[in-house]
């Protein structure tokens, strides 16, 4: 391919699956990642000892580094941020160096570089959550009023600046829900609940387990990306969601995992004290704005987390090493 795409956080969960995809697509591909704790080399290691992709070691707010791994650059995917809620109650300040200052560089010196599109990875958080319905792109409001966490906050504020510059440049944000798939690190809901059942642990689940997330698997995110780098068009925002019908429960979730890995709910689930009662209950997102532009996002979500559950299987040596850290911030 002649687009020459440089992938910021390419080494984290949702930019693995996607530089795995476009290499395996032919795109060439540069990564640029810093390697903080949800980022591992590991993960690319068979793209780089291929020759597929060139990876280089930097932080966002690096100019330097940036400005660097910005040379002969057509594209910019820019994935990289601290994307946990919890871990961002103790630590603000990083999740806002990171998140808003360190896209106002990415941005910055992009289109210095002469960058002729570049997609904001945002999320479905900007919008807060909602008891009924579905938020539509023009639903977000300016500023991180809706926004529920220092780390929502710090991703809203981030959204505004590439709207902002979405007004000069081509830039594009696109706002997906709750990613899941191969190589998610497992502090996260699906990973962490798979990784206890295979360690013969118990799945927490907070409160009744009532609430509801869109499960969009992580690949379809990739193809989505591929998409709005063809037909996107600058200075817009698109949300992409899975839109389940019935809608996902976390325990719908949880009893799926526990039928894939052949246990039995009752004995492997457990209810705990809801630490946020009544927070975010339920995120969901209208995506007519894209299925009218020509993507239809492949809903499956069973096959999805089937698909989920073998890969955690077969890779026990990948997150083991990774399964205490990511427990700590739950004691």
């Amino acid at each position: 391919m002649s687009k020459k795409i440089l992938v910021t956080g390419g080494a984290g969960f949702i930019g693995t699956n996607f530089v795995y995809y476009m290499a395996g697509k032919g795109y060439d591909q540069v990564v640029l990642d810093k390697l903080t704790y949800a980022g591992g080399k590991d993960n690319l290691d068979p793209l780089i000892s291929a020759g597929k992709i060139r990876f280089q070691q930097g932080d966002i707010c690096d100019k330097n580094a940036v400005k660097d791994s910005l040379s002969g650059i057509d594209y910019v995917i820019h994935f990289a941020a601290e994307s946990h809620n919890t871990r961002s109650e103790t630590d603000p300040e990083l999740f806002y160096r990171t998140n808003v200052e360190g896209t106002r560089i990415m941005l910055e010196e992009s289109f210095s570089a002469g960058v002729k599109k570049f997609i904001h990875i945002s999320t479905d958080e900007v919008y807060g959550s909602i008891a009924d319905g579905y938020f539509a792109e023009g639903d977000k409001k300016l500023g991180d009023s809706q926004a529920t966490s220092a780390y929502s906050k710090s991703k809203s504020q981030a959204d505004d600046l590439a709207m902002e510059f979405g007004r000069n440049y081509p830039v594009i944000v696109l706002r997906p829900t709750n990613n899941f798939g191969p190589w998610q690190y497992p502090e996260k809901a699906l990973p962490r609940w798979i990784s206890n059942i295979l360690l013969g642990s118990k799945i927490p689940l907070w409160g009744e387990g009532l609430q509801v997330r869109d499960w969009l698997y992580a690949p379809v995110t990739s193809s989505c990306l591929e998409f709005l780098l063809e037909k996107g068009e600058a200075g817009n925002a698109y949300n992409v969601a899975a839109n389940h019908e019935p809608e996902i429960t976390n325990k719908t979730a949880a009893e799926w995992l526990c039928g894939l890995l052949e246990v039995d709910p009752d004995k492997w689930i457990e209810y705990i004290p809801d630490p946020r009662p009544n927070h975010d209950f339920r995120y969901a997102l209208n995506i007519e704005k894209i299925t009218k532009l020509g993507f239809r996002p492949l809903v499956d979500p069973f096959a999805q987390f089937r698909e989920t559950v073998k890969w955690y299987r077969e890779n026990q040596s990948w997150w083991k090493k990774r399964k205490e850290e990511a427990e700590s911030i739950y004691k």
